[in-house]
């Protein structure tokens, strides 16, 4: 029996990858295909390839981690992975539960299959994930050489450690199920564990006491020292023992080159083997907590692909709206008052009024004293990877305009409304979204940044005027973005209707994505030169007669103007093209 569901994974397997092949024959998967592929030739491969030296890769390359410091680095991933083993025993409070798919519930769960036998499947159908895992996380880390070691023994030593953790995992939630079972509550269970771990740090602290002393300068003077100070620590007491499994799990990973890897591997293996008879002997009842867990994976792969996130997260729950909708008004207000509901309650106007305020505050809190003037740089820092991050990718994550109602533009065609005013309604819930998280980048900036004496001529004064100049066309820019999306779902619905789809993963839509962020960054640029121009013509013009200060007043508000010009024709574009939009013509074969 096992070899046909093994036979059956094959199988399953296979086809997909044919399915994924078939699919490059429509050119919005083979074009993402190929500049997904080419980006991560270039990010990844490419700089692998071209930063790994000649020769032994663990003794040349410089900066590779001390052979004298390798136990203190097993210790440490030794008591991470500890950690993580001792939250699976205190977070959970349900019974066990398999993954499995609804076609392998409605197929094996009636068949004449074992309860073992259904669970050796899923613990080997498991490990294909784990190795992908395993397989993205070295490609990402570049395989982290400063470790030692390369590229193939840190996919493998991963391997080890995510297989183990997913053992771990499985058998404490069996444990937990069979404690239920027993009537010890999941309080109780707590109960138990935290008495187990405080007597464990008790009898550690009493070691401490008599045999360890208190760190004194030395011990924390570099480095090393501090490295040589924490072995006493996790040598001391209970801790070793508690350690040395997960040591035995986490040194084929820090394994120093290849002959190091093969002799750590063999002990590690032990351990993985362990835990997969542990797994396979604690039979369970799994079968009505795993069709459970299936439900709710179904329900919310569904709201991914309706994009309603909210949904998604949870049991959806009564809240009030974000704001009072007037039956009176604007009907472009109405769509705002309605995307803003399917978004997370942190994006309301009184949390970015509360962060403004907290931004200030603790800015202030810390400029008092002369001492924390390195903590400061840490504002400016984190504004410009915020901004980053909002400008390039926020277009893209915030979809609650037309992307996301786009299967229901057949209902949206019949209200009473003109194109470009549901076309306008539809932006406003990310625009304000947008501009709210660029408002208080621009405001951390405003409060932290300080130029250095050569740029003395930047006058607190002229910083205020340009910050203010910038405020009102944030709103701007960020609608000037996200017509280029939403331009996107009226052109090229089919691509939208794939990019939605959350659940889908491959190099497709790695490429897919790349494309339109590249499509958005190149038209917004484009829309922005005008601006840009007529904003240093105005200064160059204006600033000899009424000074720096006044002429950025003015050149703000000719850039204003230009960007409102702009993103009114895109809507109105928009509009006519809304108006003459039919899915069902657009997405036939």
């Amino acid at each position: 029996m096992i070899g046909a569901l093994i036979f059956l994974r094959l199988t399953s397997l296979k086809n997909l990858l044919l399915s994924r092949f078939r699919r490059l024959k429509q050119p919005k998967y083979l074009v993402g295909a190929i500049v997904g592929a080419g980006y991560l030739y270039l990010m990844f491969f490419r700089r692998m390839h071209a930063g790994r030296p000649r020769g032994n890769y663990s003794t040349t390359l410089a900066g590779t981690l001390p052979p004298d410091l390798l136990p203190t680095a097993i210790a440490i991933g030794a008591f991470i992975l500890l950690v993580i083993v001792f939250l699976a025993w205190i977070v959970p409070d349900s019974r066990a539960g398999l993954s499995f798919t609804e076609a392998e519930i409605a197929f094996l769960f009636p068949a004449p299959v074992s309860r073992r036998s259904l669970i050796v499947y899923k613990l080997l159908n498991s490990q294909l994930a784990v190795l992908f895992t395993a397989a993205l996380i070295t490609l990402f880390t570049g395989s982290w050489s400063y470790l030692g070691g390369n590229a193939l023994t840190h996919g493998f030593g991963w391997w080890v450690i995510l297989a183990t953790l997913n053992l771990h995992f499985i058998g404490a939630s069996f444990v937990m199920t069979r404690l239920m079972d027993h009537g010890i509550t999941p309080w109780l269970r707590r109960f138990l564990v935290l008495g187990l771990v405080l007597l464990a740090v008790l009898v550690t602290a009493a070691w401490l006491w008599r045999d360890l002393r208190a760190p004194v300068s030395s011990d924390l003077a570099n480095f090393r020292s501090a490295a040589n100070y924490l072995d006493g620590f996790l040598a001391t007491g209970p801790l070793p023992w508690l350690l040395f499994p997960a040591k035995l799990v986490v040194a084929p990973f820090l394994a120093p080159d290849t002959p190091s890897f093969l002799l750590a591997l063999g002990p590690a293996l032990v351990v993985f083997a362990l835990h997969f008879l542990w797994v396979l002997r604690s039979e369970v009842s799994f079968e009505d907590a795993s069709i459970a867990k299936s439900e709710k994976r179904a329900a919310k792969v569904a709201a991914v692909r309706e994009g309603n996130w909210r949904a998604a997260s949870g049991a959806l729950k009564a809240r009030k709206g974000p704001f009072h909708l007037s039956p009176l008004g604007r009907p472009e207000i109405a769509f705002l008052w309605k995307n803003l509901l399917s978004t997370f309650p942190l994006f309301r106007p009184r949390t970015f009024a509360l962060a403004a305020v907290l931004i200030v505050g603790v800015h202030r809190w810390l400029a008092r004293d002369p001492g924390n003037r390195a903590a400061l740089v840490v504002f400016p820092l984190v504004a410009a990877i915020a901004a980053a991050y909002t400008i390039f990718l926020g277009p893209q994550i915030a979809r609650q305009d037309l992307r996301s109602d786009l299967a229901n533009t057949d209902i949206l065609k019949t209200y009473p409304l003109r194109g470009w005013q549901v076309v306008l309604g539809e932006m406003l819930t990310p625009i304000a979204i947008l501009t709210g998280v660029l408002w208080l980048v621009l405001l951390t900036l405003l409060v932290s940044f300080h130029p250095p004496a050569r740029f003395a001529w930047v006058t607190p004064g002229l910083r205020v005027a340009i910050g203010l100049g910038l405020f009102p066309l944030m709103p701007a820019v960020c609608a000037l973005q996200l017509l280029v999306p939403n331009a996107a779902a009226l052109l090229f619905p089919a691509w939208v209707q794939t990019m939605r789809d959350r659940t889908e993963r491959g190099i497709e839509m790695i490429g897919q994505r790349i494309i339109f962020v590249a499509g958005q960054l190149l038209v917004v640029t484009l829309a922005l030169i005008p601006a840009a121009a007529g904003a240093l013509a105005l200064v160059f013009a204006t600033q000899w007669l009424i000074g720096p200060i006044a002429a950025v007043a003015v050149a703000a508000a000719g850039v204003f103007v230009i960007l409102v010009a702009e993103v009114a024709c895109g809507v109105w574009w928009l509009g006519q093209r809304f108006e003459k939009f039919d899915l069902s013509s657009e997405l036939r074969p």
